[in-house]
């Protein structure tokens, strides 16, 4: 039975095997109710909740909540990851120009497409070790 003083809270989270549970109502509290707000692709609901705090609550990429944090925006961290993957897959090198192996990165430069995105900034911290 629904509890009508439960708290409702307006979120944004992508379709994960272990979001889904919560989206289907498959998981459920008497005292908190989830309005699950759909934005596809799921990247276009950062600039609203950093900009008009849109949502109660959303997934964002680590960069965009560092960035908010930096402008205080007043957003608060739930360290709760939901998307992760291995990044090195994403660095590219053309082997015409030489070989090249994880010992040579140190002090090189690496360039991203922007300071905003959260892979370039993966990156760039792993080939600085």
């Amino acid at each position: 039975m629904a509890n009508p003083a439960a708290t409702t809270l307006r979120i944004v989270l992508g379709d994960y095997p272990h979001t889904m549970p919560l989206k289907r109502g498959e998981i459920t509290s008497p005292w908190l109710k989830l309005d699950f707000i759909e934005v596809k692709p799921l990247y276009q609901a950062f600039k609203p909740m950093v900009r008009e705090h849109a949502y109660d609550a959303s997934e964002m990429a680590l960069v965009t909540y560092f960035q908010s944090k930096d402008h205080n925006k007043g957003l608060v961290l739930l360290a709760a990851a939901m998307l992760a993957r291995f990044q090195h897959g994403t660095m590219l090198f053309n082997t015409d120009r030489h070989k090249l192996t994880p010992n040579d990165l140190p002090g090189r430069r690496i360039g991203v497409r922007s300071y905003s995105q959260t892979t370039g900034v993966w990156l760039r911290g792993d080939s600085a070790e």
